[in-house]
């Protein structure tokens, strides 16, 4: 196929973000009313906004394209309306305005077939450079805009329709699958009709509708038009059905309903039609969605097709509004993370009404909409909020007045902050390490799966790579101080640690063995342990020395840490080395909220453990849970342990059991619970506690999770703290597996794009993957419970009876008193945890007796790895 070898040659380099303008726009305006918003002042302010950040001079700026005739206007428009058009060229003002008034809502002048040809022509040649990969990615900035104008006839403002025309010239590129997302406020029916049955287009649009109140009036702008013919399924329309939707209203879309389709779809080629009439402040659209909120969209949708997007001007009517966001949304295409955006409050009941009605129409097309019930099985549910009715409340009798005179002079603005402009010096990676690790050893077994040859393999992969040479690295000489790791630990745990510096070997090991679960020792391991906290923190001062964004680092050290409690090392770790740099942020850095991720296949529990009742740490984690079954056993690592006290739901925990997870069901966690909630409590510091013992082939985890979704979930959470983001390694055993993960997280951090392709289940199995009906069942729990501290899930979460029947929540989805009390132990204070600690472990001793199952992850390790070739 022309396009996967296309994709084969995708450099992993971030390259030029083009920007194109029909210099000729300022020809085409409304000869009746001067003052008319879809102006030349449109295009004039975001030029100015981009030249004022100067974020233009970092773009690759085009004026000047092929010329393009009328048949390649053919192929998205008829030959009697591109012949109609043309025709206008050689009459005077008055006749052409006669012929405007035989279409809805458009205006000429003799001058405007070539302004828009040359639009056109400005798409083609954007999209024809991005699909040969001489460019990263494009923004025309042109007009006339173009959704609304369809294969028969020019409607609202647009005469050919741009976005289809990029389209075309993809397709000619190679491009098999194209994902088009419409953000302007006015439904593109346009664009809907001319791909409404062809499946090579996926067409989704999010727009003002009021079932059917608002502009254009028509029932196919409504959820159940999904496409007909070879097209069912590959149209998405999301009609907003009343005024002032925020962010939070437009990013519960992007993350329930348009990233999970995107992702499945899995394009070729991502076309933006950006309406910035979606904003809050524009005269007509009567949203309140922020230019920041605008540009997370870009963001993750820039996830897709190895990064190849091409955003389209359309609608957008307060003219310095739509400058901010543009300028904003090419910060994102340059590789910048987003500021942050404003989730508080929950969406809108109608808002979420228009999601649940669109999914329960595509779900049986879409398996990444398995979360949600089916018809049939909606009576076994409890979903306060399903209405499948469609409404149609559009009366042509009481049509309201067109478009007319706006004064720009009149409407809000927004000014631009010192952090807007782009800064002169480029962004920066860093690598740390902690060389000496391999003083930190097992005694007693040679070839013990935390060992120092997980280290230098990662850092041999980056290198042999080519990416460690575009980092900075660092071989961190920093030693924590006691009062660096008291901060987390107790004083009692640090002295115990201390007197192992003058032990002998056998001394070590028997220490090793009765005083600790799954930890050996030498004389060198806290020197060790030590160094591995101090490039943590070294990690944190460096990225503070920059604006957020700036600056990301990737920590590659060893012990690991997230099983070590603030009394206790656990678990092959010896101090938690994520829980001591997010205490050092906060009080050397002033970050006031930190978000710690943990993917590796084992909870963190000493993560959780420390910060369960500190409302400023949220800890977040996907884990093998098996019924409480996996190490750590006896933890509180359920879905219902949510934190205590203030800090109760600041711990979300994903626990999957059943059978091995893989891709889908990470991207799944990820859509449907991780981000949702990362964005309403909006960290301004993200630590990836980066264990790749979840990937394939690792010998303990057994899952299923590839190099690319690993990058793909690094992607995911830049986004958040403006791309203030450290990832530190935990846990990972097969050197291979860990390796190649690293290196695909590293190339995410450093390119600050998600240039890897996902590959689908088919290809990596062979053979077509439905997602793990127990992975539903488990982020159906993790939702009920936590919907009712985070607004953000509220209205998308479907109470079913195996949900209903667990002892761990009430009928209202809330944690029952009893489970409660059973994580008390976890959550109390500091210099009191040692013997709550003990006594936990205890019981998971028991326990795990009692079922006969191996109390140690150091056993299993070894176990697995008895047949494994490392």
């Amino acid at each position: 196929m022309i396009f996967e070898d296309c994709q084969k040659n995708r450099k992993l380099l971030q390259g030029h973000t083009l920007i194109g303008f029909n210099e000729s726009q300022d020809e085409h305006k409304n000869t009746v009313c001067p003052t008319h918003p879809e102006s030349p002042d449109r295009i004039q302010k975001i030029k100015e906004a981009l030249k004022q950040t100067k974020v233009l001079e970092k773009c690759h700026v085009l004026t000047s394209f092929l010329e393009i005739d009328d048949a390649d206007l053919e192929l998205t428009h008829e030959k009697e309306m591109v012949k109609e058009l043309v025709a206008s060229e050689k009459k005077t003002q008055e006749e052409i305005n006669s012929q405007c008034e035989n279409y809805d809502s458009v205006f000429m002048t003799e001058n405007s077939m070539k302004v828009a040809k040359d639009g056109v022509a400005c798409v083609r040649d954007l999209t024809n450079r991005i699909m040969a990969n001489e460019a990263s990615n494009g923004f025309a900035v042109i007009r006339p805009p173009g959704h609304h104008a369809d294969s028969a006839s020019p409607c609202g403002f647009c005469l050919f329709n741009n976005v289809a025309q990029a389209a075309e010239e993809a397709f000619f590129s190679g491009a098999e699958r194209i994902l088009i997302v419409d953000l302007d406020v006015h439904h593109g029916q346009g664009t809907q009709r001319i791909f409404y049955e062809d499946k090579r287009v996926f067409y989704f649009s999010i727009h003002r509708h009021e079932h059917g109140l608002f502009w254009p009036h028509l029932p196919e702008s409504d959820f159940d038009h999904i496409g007909a013919g070879l097209g069912v399924g590959y149209n998405a329309n999301v009609p907003l059905n009343e005024t002032g939707c925020t962010d939070s209203d437009y990013l519960s879309i992007l993350f329930h309903v348009l990233m999970p389709l995107a992702t499945q779809f899995d394009p070729h080629f991502v076309i933006i039609s950006a309406g910035f009439d979606s904003l809050r402040g524009d005269p007509i659209g009567g949203m309140q969605l922020t230019p920041d909120g605008y540009s997370h969209f870009l963001y993750h949708l820039k996830s897709l097709a190895q990064g190849r997007m091409l955003v389209v001007l359309e609608g957008g009517y307060n003219h310095q509004m739509s400058a901010v966001a543009a300028q904003k949304c090419v910060r994102v295409l340059l590789g910048h993370a987003p500021f942050p955006a404003q989730v508080k409050d929950p969406p809108k009941e109608s808002t979420v009404t228009s999601c649940v009605n669109l999914v329960t129409c595509l779900r049986n097309y879409w398996n990444c909409f398995d979360y949600f019930p089916a018809r049939t099985s909606l009576r076994l549910a409890q979903w306060p909020i399903v209405n499948s009715k469609v409404e149609f409340k559009y009366d042509p009798n009481n049509r309201p007045a067109d478009t007319g005179e706006i004064v720009q002079t009149d409407l809000i603005t927004s000014n631009f902050m010192a952090s807007d402009s782009l800064p002169a010096g480029e962004m920066e990676t860093f690598i740390y390490f902690n060389e000496g690790d391999e003083a930190h050893f097992d005694l007693e077994e040679d070839n013990h799966p935390e060992k120092p040859a997980r280290t230098r393999r990662i850092l041999k992969t980056l290198q042999e790579s080519g990416v460690l040479d575009k980092c900075i690295e660092r071989n961190t000489e920093r030693i924590a101080t006691d009062d660096e790791i008291r901060m987390v630990h107790t004083k009692k745990m640090l002295d115990h640690l201390k007197q192992t510096e003058t032990m002998k070997d056998e001394e070590l090991m028997e220490e090793a063995e009765n005083e600790f679960n799954s930890i050996y020792l030498t004389r060198d391991t806290l020197k060790v342990a030590r160094k591995a906290v101090g490039a943590c923190l070294q990690s944190i001062d460096e990225i503070y020395k920059k604006p957020a964004g700036q600056r990301n680092a990737l920590v590659i050290v060893r012990p690991p840490g997230h099983h070590a409690s603030a009394s206790k090392s656990s678990g092959f770790c010896i101090f938690n080395n994520v829980a001591v740099a997010a205490k050092y942020a906060q009080r050397h850095h002033r970050a006031k909220r930190v978000l710690i991720l943990d993917w590796d296949v084992h909870h963190g529990n000493g993560t959780q453990e420390i910060f369960y009742e500190d409302p400023s740490v949220m800890y977040m984690s996907i884990h093998r849970h098996d019924k409480g079954n996996f190490y750590p056993i006896g933890e509180p690592k359920d879905y219902f342990d949510v934190g205590e006290s203030a800090g109760e739901g600041t711990s979300v925990n994903v626990p999957f059991s059943g059978a091995p997870m893989g891709d889908l069901e990470y991207q799944m966690a990820f859509q449907r619970v991780i981000m949702p909630i990362a964005y309403q409590f909006n960290p301004d510091l993200v630590i990836i506690s980066a264990g790749f013992d979840a990937a394939i082939d690792d010998p303990l985890g057994e899952y299923k999770v590839t190099p690319e979704t690993f990058a793909w979930m690094t992607y995911q959470l830049s986004s958040l703290a403006a791309g203030r983001i450290i990832t530190v390694l935990e846990g990972g055993y097969n050197l291979t597996s860990i390796s190649n993960s690293a290196l695909a997280v590293c190339e995410v951090l450093q390119n600050r794009a998600m240039l890897r392709r996902l590959k689908n289940e088919k290809e990596q199995f062979g053979k077509p993957h439905d997602i793990q009906s127990s992975c539903i069942k488990t982020l159906r729990e993790v939702c009920a419970v936590q919907q009712n501290h985070w607004s953000i899930l509220k209205g998308f979460q479907i109470i079913i009876g195996i949900v209903m029947d667990s002892k761990c929540i009430n009928k209202n989805g809330k944690v029952n008193s009893t489970v409660k009390k059973s994580t008390k132990a976890a959550t109390e204070p500091v210099e009191q945890r040692t013997s709550g600690y003990k006594t936990r472990q205890k019981n998971r001793r028991r326990s795990a007796e009692a079922a006969s199952t191996t109390t140690s992850v150091e056993e299993d390790v070894l176990e697995a790895m008895g047949n494994l070739k490392l």
